[in-house]
């Protein structure tokens, strides 16, 4: 962005729900930006996503097959200068939506280094006391594989369908977290979350918690202290998360090189069991 340029503010609204609670808290933040900029939405469950066919064209270099919005999607947060990604949480998870496009993750790395270390807010609005599920989770590996900086992860809880906006609290930390999202501070690890990504969901491996996100390993004393114990080696600089890719790669050339001695072994497989498809699918299982 060239200096006296707007500032581009990207929300990616994951609730359907015109004016919820997910819409009205990311324009109320944008309503907050000191700086001069212009906010642009996306309704995120308004968008085709297909699910990935695992063909790994993306990572060898060819054009994914689907024609859909994954694209346009990448393009908008490339160009974005800052996002806000907002969510309902639905059944303990955030809106399918976002997994629909991580499933599609091998995209990101086309956009990865116009993405990297660009601000984020993450907003997961929930209805249920403390019903926050892994919601979270979902918009963290949303950012961490775009590989964005997380300026604030928030849990708000709104139940009614914009009533957010009647909450006293909401618009000074609308006003706060507008000022997080460009602000030069590294924000601090959620309490009890990983010392290195801030990840809040994690596994128990014996006397010690793996983060499910960047693998990062660490222990709670008993004062309560979290104490770093092995930092995760999956994110980094953009150089380091493309190694990702040309690992993806090279299990490609394998499964060519041993596609013959797969094949032999599964056709045992082929004709075992019966495919029921829904009324008027054809023998693939899709409605023609």
């Amino acid at each position: 962005m060239k200096i006296g340029e707007k500032k581009v503010i990207l929300g990616l609204v994951g609730s359907p729900r015109r004016l919820g609670n997910c819409e009205v808290m990311v324009k109320e933040i944008g309503r907050w930006a000191a700086q001069t900029h212009n906010l642009q939405l996306i309704r995120m469950p308004s968008l085709h996503i297909e699910p990935c066919r695992a063909c790994y064209a993306c990572v060898t270099g060819k054009s994914c097959p689907h024609g859909d919005d994954m694209d346009f999607l990448l393009d908008r947060i490339a160009e974005a200068d800052g996002i806000i990604m907002a969510t309902p949480v639905y059944f303990l998870g955030a809106h399918s939506i976002f997994k629909r496009v991580l499933d599609r993750g091998f995209l990101f790395y086309r956009v990865l280094e116009k993405t990297f270390g660009k601000p984020c807010i993450l907003l997961n609005l929930y209805g249920m006391e403390d019903r926050l599920g892994a919601s979270p989770h979902t918009l963290r590996s949303f950012a961490a594989f775009l590989g964005l900086a997380v300026k604030a992860d928030m849990n708000l809880q709104a139940a009614l369908p914009g009533e957010i906006s009647l909450e006293e609290t909401s618009g000074p930390l609308a006003e706060k977290l507008a000022g997080d999202l460009f602000s030069e501070m590294k924000p601090a690890a959620p309490a009890g979350g990983c010392p290195f990504c801030g990840c809040t969901i994690v596994r128990m491996d014996k006397a010690r918690f793996l983060c499910t996100i960047c693998h990062g390993s660490f222990f709670i004393d008993g004062s309560g202290a979290v104490s770093p114990l092995k930092e995760g080696s999956l994110f980094g600089s953009p150089a380091h998360m493309l190694l990702h890719q040309e690992w993806l790669r090279s299990m490609k050339e394998q499964f060519l090189e041993r596609r013959k001695e797969i094949l032999r072994n599964t056709l045992q497989y082929k004709n075992m069991g019966e495919w029921v498809y829904p009324e008027g699918a054809g023998s693939d299982g899709e409605i023609p």
